[in-house]
């Protein structure tokens, strides 16, 4: 698939991608309170044909398991440590969304470009 039928079949299919990616973050943000809740992470991978990308799994994230509790931070030369009750990093997170949401706005600009050039080949041909 080439030209610009396919280059916006690339940045559509990018962007629901990074939207099920989204997704992801915002059900580790909304679980943020949850005891026992391992957040998730998005992995993505090249598209179909090496073109694009896809979301290839939603896996547990294995980072969160390693945090402590400040109460059962016992060195003094430590600063404590303060978890939430699922071990949802929300600096992460944040950081996560916001580098989705530019991922997603980039692929919707070349959506709306290829569209764009379509619409001036179409009325060149009219």
């Amino acid at each position: 698939m080439s030209g610009i039928t396919g280059s916006m079949y690339i940045g559509a299919s990018a962007m629901d991608a990074h939207s099920w990616g989204m997704a992801v973050t915002a059900h580790n943000v909304a679980n943020v309170n949850t005891a026992g809740f391992t957040p998730q992470r998005a992995v993505y991978a090249t598209g179909p044909g090496g073109r694009g990308v896809r979301l290839e799994a939603v896996l547990q994230d294995a980072g969160a398991a390693g945090r402590r509790d400040a109460a059962t931070n016992s060195e003094p030369s430590m600063p404590p440590v303060v978890g939430t009750p699922s071990g949802t990093d929300l600096g992460r997170e944040m950081t996560q969304m916001i580098s989705t949401q530019r991922t997603y706005e980039a692929n919707a600009q070349t959506v709306r470009t290829g569209d764009a050039m379509l619409g001036v080949l179409l009325d060149l041909k009219a």
